[in-house]
């Protein structure tokens, strides 16, 4: 009831505090007349109409919102991440904000302690480098930035679930006015800048009252009692108390190699947002803007999101990095299926050559005989190097460039899918940061945004799509044995699968690509056999038995106790 109470009041005080922000918000922004209409289309005490959103699918052009949105605010700034990395990228949004604050914008950030820069001497700088200016840690282990391995079990020790339990949310809000919220942290890696590997992500820009919907979940997480300000972590008092740490004073200090050049000014950032950001933000039926509450008591937006996936009738199309589906989730799809038998699910993920994360992929591995015999998923897994490759990445062969001047035997950069999204019958999108695995269902903190508007899932079915098309992807299929021992082989696959080990040599499925000139069908199309031809385990690996490919072997084995914290 406390919690509640708590909860009502800081909406309140959000809503109070931004009601008149919007008016004017952005006045030199290619994106005033969307904010200016959505705040008059406002229905009183409705936050979820009258919005206007667009979906960036494209790295680059997220990153010149993000650094146009910065340079136009007037008022304030917040931001959530889970990553903030010190890049080139890092950098460049810090040397913004930081300059925002310097002309009077008060500036927030909240960025998850575990993987985020952990240099006490730089969030010394963060913390004394303009009162308008605050950084905030989520659940800094030991009440420092960087604690020795020692401190840390020790952490472990007295909490478990504490240090286990992450912010994961990404949000940025800008004057009250605008939200983007979606996948993206802050690294190259998510903005198209990396030289190794970058994301194929999503985030979604939305304007209208649900913005402050998303401002009042912000400053519940301010408050939140495992939220430490910078200067409040133990090695970073000491550092600002010996006044031995770098001041950045001009944008030079920041060290951005080779990329930004055209940033010193405004006019291409103007015209992109103009003509890619602009343009497509458009009025949406609804749009509801879901969070967790920090520490995560209960999982609200797990909750949500099966509410929605539970609306299907005829199609789900999903995009997620990780694919772990929990009993709960699997229970979901099997009620679905038994409502509606003709009802198309169809997963676009990573495949073992694209991933980042291989104990999340080698858990996935383990659990696809179950996926496709049994719950009739459509699994499309994606190619690192598609080949539509410098249509979702139009920089690559700049990147690439750079890669090879740093490293001429360096691998080009590949492409890797960390976008967070959902289609339920050409009617509701989810766009967000909520992977489809145990830690977003029950550990992290997540957020997104729920949208009902035809015209926009299409757009989002569409983009998923082009990834999972054959050209760019793999797709999981049954693996055909002689001698008619496919139904033995998967009875056997599917019972150890269950177990806490798993040692049976030979996965009832595999990974197809079409044949050349063949007809694009479904795996349970009876011409899929002829249509397609196996692609082996672990198509795009760099050779028989590599490091990956043990390591996924073994996890299969004996990893299924790690499952639910994956």
């Amino acid at each position: 009831m406390r919690r509640a109470v708590w909860w009502l009041l800081l909406v309140g005080l959000a809503l109070t505090a931004r009601a008149a922000a919007p008016l004017g918000a952005l006045a030199g922004s290619p994106l005033a007349p969307a904010v200016a209409a959505a705040f008059a289309d406002e229905t009183a005490g409705d936050p979820v109409r009258g919005n206007r959103v667009a979906i960036l699918p494209e790295g680059n052009e997220a990153l010149l919102l993000r650094v146009h949105l910065i340079r136009q605010a007037r008022t304030s700034i917040e931001i959530q991440t889970f990553i903030w990395s010190d890049d080139e990228c890092g950098r460049l949004l810090i040397y913004e904000l930081i300059e925002a604050a310097r002309r009077g914008v008060k500036v927030r950030i909240i960025a998850d302690h575990m993987v985020s820069d952990q240099n006490p001497a730089t969030v010394a700088f963060l913390a004394t480098v303009n009162p308008n200016f605050e950084v905030r840690h989520y659940r800094p282990a030991m009440a420092r930035l960087k604690p020795s391995l020692i401190q840390k079990a020790k952490a472990a020790l007295g909490s478990f679930h504490d240090l286990n339990q992450r912010m994961h949310n990404k949000v940025m809000i800008f004057d009250g006015a605008v939200l983007i919220t979606g996948g993206r942290n802050i690294e190259n890696t998510y903005f198209d800048h990396s030289t190794h590997m970058n994301f194929r992500d999503r985030d979604v820009v939305a304007t209208g009252p649900v913005v402050r919907t998303a401002a009042a979940s912000f400053e519940q997480f301010w408050q939140f009692k495992h939220v430490v300000a910078g200067r409040d972590l133990q090695d970073v008092a000491a550092v600002i108390a010996s006044g031995k740490y770098p001041r950045y004073g001009t944008r030079a200090d920041y060290d951005f190699g080779p990329y930004f050049k055209e940033l010193a000014g405004d006019a291409p950032v103007l015209q992109t947002v103009a003509e890619r950001v602009a343009a497509r933000l458009r009025p949406v039926a609804r749009a509801e803007f879901i969070c967790d509450e920090p520490g995560k008591p209960s999982a609200k937006i797990s909750q949500a999101l099966r509410q929605t996936a539970a609306q299907a009738q005829r199609e789900i199309v999903m995009q997620t990095p990780y694919l772990i589906l929990s009993k709960p989730a699997q229970r979901l799809v099997r009620e679905l299926r038994a409502k509606h038998p003709g009802l198309s699910i169809r997963i676009s993920s990573n495949s073992f050559a694209s991933t980042d994360n291989l104990f999340a992929y080698s858990a996935n591995y383990r659990l696809r005989g179950l996926y496709v015999d049994d719950l009739k998923l459509e699994i499309h897994e994606f190619k690192p190097q598609p080949a539509a490759l410098r249509t979702l990445f139009p920089g690559y062969d700049a990147i690439a460039a750079v890669a090879r001047a740093q490293d001429a035997k360096a691998p080009p950069p590949f492409l890797c899918i960390h976008a967070k999204s959902l289609v339920v019958d050409d009617r509701y999108a989810f766009i967000g940061s909520y992977n489809l695995d145990p830690r977003s269902e029950n550990l992290n903190t997540e957020v997104g945004l729920v949208i009902e508007d035809t015209p926009l899932a299409r757009e989002l079915r569409g983009q998923i799509e082009t990834d999972m098309r054959p050209e760019n992807s793999w797709v999981i299929g049954k693996r055909v044995l002689p001698l008619q021992l496919s139904s033995v082989n998967a009875l056997v696959d599917g019972v150890l699968s269950s177990l806490p080990v798993d040692v049976w040599p030979i996965q009832n499925t595999t990974s197809f690509e079409l044949r050349p000139g063949a007809k694009e069908v479904p795996p349970d199309d009876p011409a899929f056999p002829d249509n397609y031809r196996e692609a082996g385990s672990f198509p795009g690996a760099d050779g028989l038995l590599t490091q990956k490919e043990i390591i996924t072997r073994l996890y299969k084995a004996v990893g299924s106790p790690l499952t639910p914290i994956m």
